[in-house]
């Protein structure tokens, strides 16, 4: 990794301070001079949902990865999560999972998972990257255009505007970095200038959750950690989980397929709960105190957008996070995911700065290549649940069927070896076909 003293470029931009934009930020700062991040919403003082991330009120997973991922980047972070009341749980033992309508079997030496609110999460992070010393905030303050180069090849400059008085200044950089989200802009700014928009793959599903906090009881004895309630497709349609988070407090969480979609009202809410497959998750939270409102969204669409497969886009910016794919939110890889592409930008401006290569030149191919191969497996997760329901639109890969059943055949199997390593492929600590072995194979098909 290059050495404060080394660095060639002097300035790069990040748009939004989610969790893509703050790790993106913090990789940047060991090739940059000075990085700049740029925030329409207020500075968070307190772990507290904030308007551009609505999805703070619902349960956040960081998955194994994305764990390795923020101890790379910022070494001891975990031990300040564990201060700030993150909790966790032993896949295979603290964790209960139904699946395919069936109880993923027990296992011994299984990997720990981290739970906590996302404002949390967000805040502990976002604390870090405040003490890095050449990275700085511009909270209350948008992006509205990206501004071409005299030869309409590299972007040089973006309008920022003050969110409360609307004044303008334009802001010159080497880098861009879009990680705004989902509500990003940046496909009708490409159209604007000229170039080419990717070819997007969009999946709708009929899919709503809610989601509120408890109050764990003084005398509750936890038996699992953690219990989730995965509906057998398509003839189940109803979800629910319950995970451990700070202040000793569960999130609770109700989903449904179909327009079948969880209600509001502490009342129904509960009634909802009870009519799930299994018992567990009711039963564990029923005579829990609901904390504050509620929560209910509705997932519209899923949208990956190919950037891979352009052959042209302007230098000096790259995008990640939700802004290149957002997949259903309650299958929580989004946060790993935005880690994971953090790395990919890493590496690829790590091999750009060692080549000699100009970074702003050179970066936006490679790095949506490995962009792709991150989200070939992400995306197939979660919308390989998605299509499970007749009433799910889009497109549906031509593997969906095969992939589906020998999905379904893992998830079924009662073996603990089977389970173990699915969880790893889940966490993304593994590659899919590590589930392809002749042991594993041998163990999903043939032993009883």
């Amino acid at each position: 990794m290059s050495v404060p003293d080394q660095k060639k470029y002097e300035r790069a931009i990040v748009t939004g301070s989610g969790f893509a934009g703050l790790l993106a930020a913090r990789v940047l700062s060991d090739y940059f001079r000075q990085v700049v991040i740029v925030e329409k919403d207020d500075e968070p003082n307190a772990p507290l949902p904030r308007k551009g991330a609505p999805q703070g009120h619902h349960i956040h997973v960081l998955l194994n990865a994305g764990e390795q991922v923020l101890e790379r980047l910022f070494p001891g972070i975990k031990s300040e999560m564990l201060e700030a009341g993150s909790q966790t749980a032993v896949l295979g033992s603290d964790v209960r999972w139904r699946v395919a309508g069936k109880w993923m079997p027990p296992f011994d030496g299984g990997m720990t998972t981290f739970f906590q609110t996302r404002p949390m999460l967000e805040l502990v992070l976002r604390r870090r990257v405040s003490n890095v010393k050449n990275i700085s905030f511009k909270y209350g303050t948008k992006s509205t255009e990206y501004r071409l180069s005299e030869n309409d090849s590299k972007i040089t400059s973006v309008t920022l505007v003050d969110v409360k008085t609307g004044a303008e200044s334009e802001e010159e950089a080497d880098l861009f970095v879009e990680t705004s989200g989902a509500s990003t802009d940046i496909i009708q700014q490409l159209s604007a200038m000229g170039y080419p928009i990717p070819r997007e793959s969009i999946v709708e599903p009929d899919f709503a959750y809610s989601s509120c906090l408890m109050e764990v009881p003084e005398n509750w004895k936890w038996r699992y950690r953690c219990v989730l309630i995965y509906p057998k497709a398509p003839e189940e349609t109803r979800a629910g989980a319950f995970v451990p988070v700070e202040g000793r407090k569960w999130m609770v969480t109700a989903a449904g397929y179909c327009g079948d979609y969880p209600p509001t009202t502490p009342e129904e809410f509960l009634e909802f709960l009870k009519s799930l497959p299994e018992a567990d998750v009711h039963e564990t939270v029923k005579s829990a105190k609901i904390v504050g409102e509620i929560r209910s969204f509705k997932f519209k669409k899923a949208i990956r957008r190919h950037f891979e497969e352009l052959k042209s886009f302007p230098k000096g910016l790259v995008v990640l996070g939700d802004a290149v794919c957002r997949a259903n939110p309650f299958f929580g890889q989004g946060i790993t995911a935005a880690a994971l592409e953090a790395l990919a930008l890493q590496k690829n401006l790590e091999n750009i700065s060692k080549s000699g290569d100009s970074i702003p030149e050179a970066i936006a191919r490679p790095f949506f290549k490995d962009v792709a191969q991150i989200l070939d497996v992400s995306w197939e997760m979660a919308v390989g649940e998605d299509f499970k329901y007749p009433t799910t639109k889009g497109k549906r890969p031509a593997t969906f069927a095969l992939t589906r059943w020998f999905k379904d055949k893992v998830m079924a199997s009662n073996d603990p070896e089977v389970a173990k390593q699915f969880y790893r492929v889940m966490h993304f600590a593994e590659p899919p076909t590590k589930l392809l072995t002749p042991k594993m194979l041998y163990r999903t098909f043939l032993k009883r």
